[in-house]
């Protein structure tokens, strides 16, 4: 785990089963990737974040969906 996402999804399920890219322009921040679920599956996702005023809430969206996904049984 390195780049941006190092200091995301710590604790949770989450943290180390994600590989993914974020991406952030004005208004606009995304986070697109591979998870790998509970269930063993390897999940291929995108999230994008239109019109954005507080990154740092889009970013814990982002965080909690990816949870969700990575607890599918």
């Amino acid at each position: 785990m390195d780049g941006t996402l190092k200091y995301r999804m710590k604790g949770g399920k989450a943290y180390g089963n994600v590989r993914a890219k974020t991406g952030t322009v004005s208004g606009v921040s995304t986070l697109a990737g591979y998870l790998k679920a509970d269930n063993g599956h390897e999940i291929a996702f995108v999230i994008m974040n239109q019109q954005v005023l507080d990154g740092k809430a889009a970013r814990s969206f982002q965080d909690k969906l990816c949870e969700l996904l990575c607890s599918f049984k």
